[in-house]
């Protein structure tokens, strides 16, 4: 079905369309600092960013930082700027001057903070500051980060020989410590590198996750096996080079790194040491070309006895041996012990000249080939390790030799046995010390004959290696390589009693300890022999002080009132550290924590602005330390949770941090204890003239410091009020002749006494005394507590009289700016000696408890207005049209007016002695009056018209006409909008209420007419066809009230002016059109399509950019996918991301635009739209959209691939015996699409026992079983139960399930045929054939009943259906349809 649009909509969908592609000029401002919180070492470099995304200035982006110190975190303290040399405080002068601070600019709006070397005060809030360049302020102009400096806790160390000399293909060994003590989760890496003569390269590496890279140069010799590396303890890390070569010679070190990760994820190389090197020296072995030899060693097999003789034969086979020269090495553990050289001198390493002398070690040439090293009586140490080195020898013409040829023997290990002894050692089995607490070892010994000789060593728990700790002989005190920067001795603290210390434990310290103590004698030559070495082991756990530290919080006082004691006591449980303790507070009315006090570790206190209302102390007991928080005056502030942080410390390297639980204090106001009396009570009684007093006392009070607020009241007047500072302020209802007659005074110290002068009948009612009971703070600040009032009646007794008001109450209803009329009339006739006083009280709508005088009228003739509401005193008028009327008269009324209204009368008469002499007075009834607001009566011209410009010149005219109104004192306020291509109105012209007028497009002029109160006309002149659309005017009806305040009384909109410009201009070269695409496009799931959106143009000028915009269009929703704005910017914008990695956008020619949608998916289908708009710069620098916006669509039908899965169904059965397997094929024959995955799946009996994902994983569920997989091709999976058993009988099968990736998704399943197994059980031949013998009987009998019974059921079917036919045709039948016209003869066919 096509659909035809109407001329009307057409506008309507381009600004819809418009609506859904405003375009954004300018982005929000927002500076953004790395994400923290960073931790870096103190003394190595750090690099912070900051950048700016949303600036569209010219000029580079400015750039400030500071910093935010813990101690003062309000305080701001510049480091450098982009824009300002002195921009850096003092603190950081120096360094920004000496370039040890700078900043790097990487682009207009990105920077880099340099610092080449961390101090620890560096450490606080970083904040980076972006001035605004702009008029306004749009986003965020400031970014802040954490940096945390820490210690420098990296260790390295070298543990081996400061130097080797080896030959090639010999092997090397080398070790080094790495380890870190810092609190942060960091990762080490470990590299060993090689320093020739011109350059250091790497040799290998462990790098941060663990695994293992070799450098550029040693490659094939890491490929080869001949380069090795491995972690073996926590600490230690071992370098194996199994072949040298002479590449590898020069200075070996060990270079340790590092690393933390920050929390973009990024990793940070944070620290970085070497080791010592060792100077490795390899010589290249020469080989001849002429001749060979080879060397052999021997010695006495089995174990020698301590004492005994030991012999190491050397010998050397070679073809004319008599003719060639040798010097033979003996070595131990690698070590030269004795050496013949080709003269036949002797040449015995220096540890062994002593003995050499003796003659306890001898060497010879025992024959041409045979060469002996003898020890005539062995040591214990002498067993190890031994080696032959033969190395060739050339005469010089000089008579010298020239060494030529080496090669080493194989090795052979030489065991002695020590003499028996009857030493023993023992040691505790287990000791736990805390780290950071020297460590502290007891060997006992017992049973030892001879001198003593002590050796420690340690194996960690999760290593294999021991290391040597430290040994104590008779030649000296040899601390291990491992232990050279320890602080470790070991001393003989008793004669029976060894002692190992090691100073500042550390976690790696844990393991298992030796010692090994060895019993020595001197020999007949007074040598010292080990006769026996015993040896024990003490499991030692060094416990962290992390796990030690146990901090609790508590207090009696959580329930206290203000101005109370609250006492707060925090116990440190744990080791004896040093401590910073951190008090923390969490307001009730917030969840931002704070410090607010700090005691530091050497005692220093600060944190908090606050100090001043807290008091600390600390205890430090056998049972930990105590730290205690005391507010001496709690304040309702201080209400909130507390906790106590703990820091500890171990020679200024932070160890532990851990916090307390959370205490809530709840801070009560007082409950005021205060009580009243009153005298006289209940009632005074007195005559008329006479004196009143009453006497307000406060009996009770919640302190001795109180202060009072009083007030005094007759009935609903406030005649007079004290402050707590003792002011007395008379109240709104006493009028000059009651304040002549009226005081209050304090009597005593809590007594308030109110007085009546010449009391007056009118002065009779209820009167109540309120007394406001005010305390103070601590801060000083005064604060009230409840309220209590006490009440007494005065009752004034006058002379009989017969002077009267009316008292009957009225209701007066008017609508607001009307006149209100009230009259206060005399019900008494009137004597011409007498004279009146009045009172015009008046208790508002809402207020009823608080009444004010409005018009006092004296006996004297005088006239007051209240001037507490001046703009009410201005719209009063009083009158006495006749001598017992007074009239009060209320001018333009308003809301606030409502209430009720009442007088008061009194009546004076001239006395003898020439004064006025009060006679009696009397009240009237309540007169209610209700204000009305105005009733909404606006209404504005509401027909809509449609308006065809022709004449640009003369323009068109938009007519605002009011055809009613709600007051004639109304004033009107007409704005003229008009509605833009989105469908949103702007305001064009406004005329306010005053007159003065408004134009809201500043390049456009309007022509402004007021012909009459209620119409209004706006001209447009000079039109084009930019001012076609959619006119329109709302008026705003305004009313003064009384107040000479404005109130909005009502609001109405006109009809719409639909304006046409007709265009005269015949069409531009700048208009353009786009080729029409394809209509519907077809695909398939998996498959790409493309969208093509082509500019048809008469000629391209350079000068137009265009921007296009691509929306998919469903019946739910319409999706922005993808723009390519005019000033080059490109966008994917789907809300799906998914989709957005399958768009790809090319503009192949300057007209053609396509959008490919890669492995198209079910949820593509949809109408695709392809919107132009074409722009081109202005004069003045600003691009302007040229020309109306076109708009294309393509509807595209994603198809679901068509299942053409099937796997082959063929069914087998298979009988088999023990220890033969069987296969389950499952065989593909055909799929749905080249890129589809399979899960194949095999069952038996319903069950799943094996299955293959999709991505090659294997799942059994049948661990205890062998099965064997095979996939030999892309359609073929073959599964092989190779030894079978009785219990794998079942019925077999697979399943395959056919998946599509980018996403995942299954598109089809199919079974296989079964495989039916039977497994037979080996048994008798005599049983095996009476089974089968019954197994045929069975069978005999079964198949030809069963044939006689199909026989027997067929031959039924066929009588019965002979039956029915038969009865069907002899059946009477009224229709015709079972009467045919021509008999149709019967069938004999059966």
């Amino acid at each position: 079905m096509v659909l035809q649009l109407q001329l009307w909509q057409l506008p309507l969908l381009m600004c819809l369309a418009g609506l859904l592609l405003s375009d954004i000029c300018r982005g929000e401002h927002l500076a953004q600092i790395q994400d923290g919180p960073l931790y870096r070492v103190k003394g190595y470099p750090i690099s912070i960013s900051c950048n700016v995304s949303g600036y569209m200035g010219q000029a580079d982006q400015g750039f400030a930082f500071s910093v935010y110190k813990s101690d003062f975190p309000e305080r701001e303290i510049k480091i450098v700027s982009t824009f300002d040399p002195q921009y850096a405080y003092a603190a950081f002068t120096r360094r920004v001057k000496d370039k040890g601070i700078t900043i790097e600019r990487l682009s207009k709006t990105s920077v880099v903070l340099h610092f080449q070397s961390l101090f620890a005060t560096d450490a606080g809030i970083y904040e980076c500051y972006t001035p605004n360049a702009f008029e306004t302020y749009e986003g965020t102009y400031n970014s802040k980060t954490t940096l945390n400096v820490i210690e420098d806790t990296l260790k390295a160390s070298y543990s081996g020989l400061a130097s080797y000399r080896i030959s090639e293909g010999e092997s090397l060994q080398l070790e080094c410590e790495v380890s870190s003590q810092t609190m942060q989760h960091t990762h080490l890496s470990v590299t060993w590198c090689l320093r020739g003569s011109t350059e250091t390269v790497p040799i290998i590496s462990l790098d941060r996750d663990l695994s293992v890279r070799p450098g550029a140069a040693f490659e094939e010799q890491y490929r080869l096996g001949f380069i090795s590396m491995e972690k073996v303890e926590d600490t230690t890390y071992r370098l194996k080079m199994t072949q040298v070569q002479p590449s590898a010679s020069g200075e070996i070190y060990c270079q340790a790194e590092e690393w933390i990760q920050d929390p973009d994820r990024s990793w940070i190389r944070i620290a970085h040491k070497n080791t010592t090197a060792s100077n490795v020296e390899i010589k290249a072995v020469v080989t001849e070309q002429e001749g060979s030899f080879t060397t052999a060693i021997e010695a006495v097999s089995g174990i020698l006895q301590e004492g005994e003789k030991a012999v190491i034969r050397c010998t050397v086979q070679a073809q004319n041996l008599p003719d060639h020269f040798f010097s033979i090495a003996w070595l131990k553990n690698n070590i030269e012990v004795a050496n013949i050289g080709p003269s036949g001198v002797l040449t015995v390493a220096n540890n062994y000249k002593e003995r050499e002398n003796e003659g306890e070690l001898t060497a010879v040439k025992i024959s041409d080939n045979a060469y002996a090293l003898t020890i005539r009586s062995a040591r214990a140490k002498d067993e190890g390790q031994y080696w032959c080195k033969a190395t060739q020898a050339q005469r010089t013409e000089t008579g010298g030799f020239a060494k030529g040829k080496s090669q080493l023997s194989s090795e052979i290990t030489v065991h002695i046995k020590a003499k028996e002894s009857g030493l023993a050692v023992d040691m505790a089995k287990e000791v736990d010390v805390t780290e950071g607490v020297t460590l502290k070892l007891t060997c006992s010994v017992s049973g030892a004959r001879g001198p003593l000789s002590v050796s420690w060593q340690h194996k960690k728990a999760s290593s294999t290696s021991v290391r040597d700790v430290i040994s104590l002989t008779h030649e000296g005190v040899r601390i291990g390589a491992q232990y050279q920067d320890r602080i470790v001795r070991t001393f003989r603290s008793t004669t029976a009693n060894f002692t190992l210390e090691i100073g500042g434990s550390v976690l790696s310290d844990s393991g298992e300890y030796k010692c090994t103590v060895s019993e020595w004698n001197m020999d007949s030559s007074g040598s010292m022999k080990e006769v026996i070495s015993q040896s024990s082991q003490v499991l030692v756990s060094v416990k962290s002080i992390e796990s030690l530290l146990n901090v609790i919080l508590r207090s009696r006082d959580i329930n206290v009132i203000e101005n109370s004691v609250v006492t707060m006591i925090c116990t440190v449980k744990g080791p004896q550290v040093p401590l910073d303790v951190y008090w923390k507070f969490t307001p009730s009315n917030s969840k931002a924590q704070k410090d607010i006090i700090c005691m530091f570790r050497d005692g220093a206190i600060s944190c908090g602005k606050e100090q001043k209302d807290y008091q600390l102390e600390a205890n430090v007991r056998e049972t930990g330390t105590v730290f205690s928080l005391r507010m001496l005056r709690v304040r309702k502030r201080q209400q909130g949770t507390y906790q106590c942080q703990v820091t500890a410390y171990q020679e200024s390297v932070q160890k532990a941090q851990k916090s307390s639980n959370q205490l809530a204090v709840h801070v009560h106001s007082p409950e005021s204890k205060m009580s009243l009396s009153l005298r006289p009570k209940p009632r005074l009684d007195i005559p008329v003239k006479s004196n009143a007093k009453f006497d307000c006392s406060v009996t009770s009070a919640f302190s001795n410091s109180s202060r009072f607020a009083v007030t005094w009241k007759a009935d609903s007047l406030m005649l007079v009020t004290m402050s707590p500072e003792g002011v007395i302020t008379l109240g709104p209802a006493v009028n000059q002749e009651m304040d002549q007659r009226i005081s209050m005074l304090m009597t005593q110290r809590q007594t308030f006494q109110l007085a009546i002068q010449k009391v007056k009948t009118a002065d009779s009612g209820q009167y109540q005394c309120l007394v406001e009971e005010w305390i103070q703070d601590p801060d000083g600040i005064w604060y009230s507590l409840k309220t209590e009032s006490v009440t007494t009646e005065l009752v004034v007794k006058e002379q009989a009289s017969d002077f009267s008001l009316n008292k009957s109450d009225t209701q007066l209803v008017v609508t607001e700016g009307m006149q209100v009329d009230l009259r206060c009339s005399l019900l008494t006739k009137v004597d011409a000696t007498v004279r009146y006083s009045l009172i015009w009280f008046f208790e508002k709508q809402d207020q009823k408890q608080f009444t004010v005088p409005l018009v006092t009228y004296n006996h004297d003739g005088r006239l007051q207005f209240s001037g507490q509401d001046l703009a009410l005193q201005h719209r009063l008028s009083f009158s006495r049209p006749t001598i017992d009327t007074f009239h009060l008269s209320i001018l333009n009324s308003s809301s606030s007016d409502s209430g009720r209204y009442r007088c008061q009368v009194d009546e004076y008469q001239h006395d003898c002695k020439g004064n006025w002499e009060y006679k009696a007075g009397d009240k009237s009834g309540f007169t209610t009056v209700r204000v009305n607001l105005l009733e909404n009566k606006l209404q504005v011209q509401k027909g809509n018209r449609n308006f065809s410009v022709a004449d640009h010149r003369a323009g068109f005219t938009v007519e605002c006409e009011i055809i009613s109104r709600s007051s004639d004192k109304s004033h009107f306020e007409v704005t003229w909008s008009k509605s833009q291509k989105d469908g949103h109105p702007i305001t064009i012209f406004t005329a306010k209420r005053d007159g003065t007028l408004h134009n809201a497009i500043g390049d456009k002029a309007y022509i402004y007419n007021h012909p009459k109160t209620t119409l209004y006309r706006l001209t447009v002149p000079d039109v084009g066809t930019s001012d076609s659309g959619q006119y329109q005017c709302q008026v705003v009806e305004w009313l003064q009230t009384a107040t000479s305040s404005w109130r909005k009384v009502a609001e109405d909109k006109s009809g719409e002016l639909i304006v046409h410009v007709e265009s005269k201009e015949k069409p531009s070269t700048e208009t353009f059109a786009l080729k029409e695409p394809k209509k519907n496009l077809r695909t398939n799931i998996g498959e790409q399509f493309v969208l093509d959106c082509s500019i048809l143009v008469d000629k391209v000028d350079p000068s137009f950019h265009y921007t296009v915009t691509w929306m998919l269009r469903t019946q739910n929703n319409r999706n922005v996918l993808f723009g390519h704005s005019y000033d080059g910017r490109v966008q994917y914008q789907s809300e799906d991301q998914q989709l957005n990695s399958r768009l790809q956008f090319s503009r192949p020619t300057v007209t053609d635009f396509q959008l490919t949608v890669f492995n198209s998916q079910p949820a593509d289908s949809g109408t695709y739209e392809c919107m132009v708009e074409q722009y081109r710069l202005g004069c003045e620098g600003t691009w302007k959209s040229i020309g109306s916006r076109q708009l294309i669509s393509t509807e595209v039908t994603v198809h679901d691939i068509e299942r053409k899965l099937q796997v082959n169904k063929e069914s087998r059965s298979l009988n088999l015996t023990g220890h033969t397997g069987f296969n389950i094929e499952c065989e593909i024959i055909s799929r749905s699409s080249d890129k589809s995955v399979f899960t194949v799946t095999w069952f038996r009996s319903s069950s799943v026992f094996f299955s293959v994902q999709q991505d090659g994983i294997l799942k059994t569920d049948f661990s205890y079983k062998d099965l064997v997989y095979q996939h030999p091709s892309a359609n073929v999976y073959i599964l092989t139960v190779p030894r079978v058993e009785p219990s794998d009988n079942g019925q077999y099968k697979c399943q395959v399930e056919e998946w599509l990736p980018d996403p995942w998704r299954k598109i089809a399943e199919d079974d296989s045929g079964e495989v039916a197994v039977h497994v037979h059980v080996e048994v008798d031949s005599g049983k095996s054939r009476q089974q089968d013998c019954s197994s045929g009987a069975i069978l005999g009998i079964l198949i030809p009943l069963l044939c006689i019974l199909l026989v027997v059921i067929a031959l039924l079917l066929i009588t019965v259906q002979k039956t029915k036919s038969a009865s069907k045709k002899q059946k009477d039948s009224m229709w015709p349809e079972n009467n045919p016209l021509k008999p149709v003869p019967e069938s004999t066919d059966y």
